[in-house]
């Protein structure tokens, strides 16, 4: 099983149809939305797609098809090495785990992998070190 992360546009007049789900049930996937937006312009979804390769392939294929703008995402937060003070504030507010305070250095380790985009480390970062390079 593999995962990727995507960032999904939709039209205001795609943003009413079943388009992720029909994705879901016909290519066998399982999707987790990390971040959602609706407003008057259409929609954004930050999704991560877990399944086999060949299907999450096809879904992209089917979700482009649809009239979806398709983002393929690497590295959505990033961390300024330069302004971080290391001081630890996204450490303890992080739900998903993302940093990590190396106990020898005393240096916030930041893993990209495992962040989900919520948001909440920019808020808490006093330098503002870290930044939403997509939304």
């Amino acid at each position: 099983m593999a995962k990727r992360k995507y960032l999904l546009g939709f039209s205001p007049a795609r943003v009413s149809e079943p388009i992720t789900y029909r994705m879901v049930k016909e290519f066998d996937l399982m999707l987790n939305i990390l971040r959602a937006e609706v407003n008057e312009r259409g929609g954004r979804l930050l999704i991560e797609i877990e399944g086999k390769p060949s299907k999450i392939t096809s879904g992209v294929k089917y979700l482009k098809e649809k009239g979806v703008d398709v983002k393929v995402l690497n590295e959505y937060v990033s961390k300024d090495e330069e302004r971080c003070t290391h001081c630890g504030m996204c450490v303890s507010i992080c739900p998903a785990d993302a940093f990590e305070m190396d106990r020898k250095t005393y240096k916030v380790q930041f893993k990209s992998d495992k962040c989900i985009a919520c948001g909440l480390c920019l808020d808490a970062c006093p330098p503002n070190a870290m930044k939403l390079r997509i939304w």
